[in-house]
């Protein structure tokens, strides 16, 4: 039953680690959706902002010193988005390592989970052995008393 025990306890911490590292991975993807929503929202600025920028560009109403203030918030916004893209990029693969992490620790848990189960069984399996052993020799004794 010792072995058992241990067997239990190593299964404990493997699934331990599962959820640790599920927690993670977890988190990473609300962070992945986090920055894919602020770069969606930086992506929709640019477009309202150059069709405001095209239409008064169309109408003649844009000052000229009003274009170099439009081309730096262009500059500026674009500038944005790439960095937000990179962080993007760089979540995706953290997440695509602590995935890959995620399965492997669970295969791990499993491995222990049917190492556990076999050793229960045999033990089971022993126990009951020991226990028809006793039985055949009660029943041998009381037959020699009689």
């Amino acid at each position: 039953m010792n072995r058992l025990g241990t067997i239990g306890k190593v299964l404990q911490l493997k699934e331990s680690r599962e959820e640790e590292i599920e927690c993670e991975v977890r988190a990473l993807r609300n962070a992945v959706g986090a920055d894919q929503a602020r770069l969606c929202i930086l992506e929709n600025s640019y477009m309202d902002t150059l069709e405001v920028f095209s239409r008064k560009q169309r109408e003649g109403r844009l000052a000229p010193h009003e274009m170099g203030i439009y081309y730096s918030y262009f500059f500026h916004l674009n500038k944005a988005m790439e960095v937000k893209k990179a962080e993007i990029a760089r979540a995706l693969s953290e997440l695509d390592a602590r995935q890959g992490a995620l399965v492997a620790a669970h295969k791990e848990t499993r491995v222990v989970e049917s190492l556990k189960d076999r050793r229960s069984r045999e033990y089971e399996k022993e126990d009951a052995r020991r226990e028809r052993k006793e039985m055949d020799f009660i029943s041998s004794t009381r037959r020699v008393e009689r």
